[in-house]
């Protein structure tokens, strides 16, 4: 994945900022430090300022909705645990 800079790049290849970047969903946000897996989406980086991505959550879910899925299910094809499902669409 190509990240806004340099910056945004590292903190998030090095996990020690409590920001995070999902791909399956090309979702970034601000890690919630209180145990659990919560997270506040971003829309701008917090180093060079530029707008990110729009994120796919609502994509993903209406993806798994067509094929008679629900989140969760073991039978999530491997496309939809990654980004793969939206960089294929895009080629």
């Amino acid at each position: 994945m190509n990240h806004c800079c340099e910056e945004m790049k590292r903190h998030i290849s090095e996990g020690e900022v409590a920001i995070c970047y999902i791909p399956r969903l090309r979702e970034y946000g601000i890690l919630i430090l209180d145990g659990g897996s919560a997270k506040q989406s971003i829309k701008y980086c917090p180093w060079c300022g530029k707008e990110l991505p729009n994120s796919l959550s609502e994509q993903w879910f209406d993806e798994l909705e067509k094929i008679g899925i629900e989140p969760g299910d073991s039978r999530i094809p491997k496309e939809f645990l990654s980004d793969e499902w939206w960089t294929l669409k895009k080629e």
